[in-house]
């Protein structure tokens, strides 16, 4: 080999490395920074599932009436839910779905109850179904939809009676942060709940993504806490029920949720100091399955705690729903 073939030899390999780290730089960036932001920003923008977005199911397929009303989040966005009054009510029942769902998933429950004699406002979080807003925040930013509804119903509905909130997964976040802010949540019931925002995104990075929490699912955390703008405390399910004190709360669980494990329902059960808590597992149930699994029994536990802690419902007959 001459020496010109010898240093267009280097000058090839020389470009050869500098490709290499180039593509070595990228792929890294890509892994560390483009995967962890998009799926950020994949939580932060989610909405309604095509399903759920497909189904038209109203109280009155259950034979109940309501109302269509639209009202705002505490911070000004636009909400749309229904009222399903009762006259007799001890209480009223704010129910709030899952992520990636819309009220179509708590229709069934609220109607169900409403039969009952429990009025319910049930709605739509912000992104979902019909109710606008720029960003979800797994919890976060619902609760500020939750303290919306609260006040819909004191200074709209001009309610006087307790208001008590049953939730699903995501909404038994923003249910026990907004308990945690507003004395006017009596009692709260909390179905399929998660210990907290980071064990949330690094426990579903792992059964869904099969990532560990370090590095990828500590970055989905951070890019997401930058994006809304909260820290580890502030969306803490424990240190929210230190807040929330001693008002009535009744967990339920799945025996099967892989998602949301039973194990954690247990482990707020035991956190909270309350005086008046009950923790329900129904063993064959998946993730916020309980209700659709064992309808019975879900009305058993459920209007046993209401009824021990705010009184009886009185029970009328199925209406016919009309109003809208």
């Amino acid at each position: 080999m001459n020496e010109s073939q010898a240093l267009r030899k280097k000058t090839l390999w020389r470009w050869v490395k500098r490709i290499l780290i180039t593509l070595g730089v990228l792929l890294f960036l890509f892994i560390f920074l483009v995967v962890p932001y998009f799926f950020s920003w994949v939580l932060t923008h989610a909405g309604s599932r095509p399903s759920d977005r497909a189904m038209t199911l109203t109280p009155e397929n259950f034979g109940v009436a309501y109302h269509n009303v639209r009202f705002n989040a505490s911070d000004g966005v636009p909400l749309a839910g229904w009222w399903l009054p009762a006259e007799d009510s001890p209480v009223v029942i704010i129910y709030g779905h899952g992520l990636f769902r819309s009220r179509q998933e708590m229709v069934e429950r609220a109607a169900y109850f409403r039969q009952r004699g429990y009025a319910g406002l049930l709605f739509d979080f912000r992104r979902h179904g019909e109710s606008q807003g720029e960003l979800s925040g797994a919890g976060y930013l619902e609760r500020l939809d939750v303290l919306g509804a609260v006040r819909f119903l004191r200074d709209s509905l001009h309610v006087t009676k307790p208001i008590v909130t049953c939730a699903v997964s995501m909404g038994t976040g923003a249910t026990m942060l907004a308990a945690a802010e507003s004395p006017e949540i009596a009692g709260l019931i909390l179905d399929s709940s998660f210990l907290s925002f980071d064990h949330l995104i690094a426990h579903h990075a792992k059964i869904w993504l099969g990532i560990p929490k370090f590095p990828l699912a500590d970055e989905i955390i951070l890019f997401t806490k930058w994006r809304i703008g909260f820290s580890s405390a502030q969306f803490d399910m424990e240190r929210a029920l230190d807040k929330i004190g001693d008002r009535p709360l009744l967990f339920i669980a799945g025996g099967k949720d892989v998602r949301m494990p039973k194990e954690i329902s247990q482990q707020l059960f035991e956190h909270s100091k309350s005086t008046r808590k009950r923790l329900v597992v129904f063993e064959e149930a998946t993730h916020g399955a309980a209700f659709t699994l064992e309808a019975a029994r879900y009305e058993e536990k459920m209007v046993g705690f209401l009824t021990e802690h705010f009184g009886a419902a009185t029970v009328h007959a199925p209406v016919s729903a009309t109003m809208h």
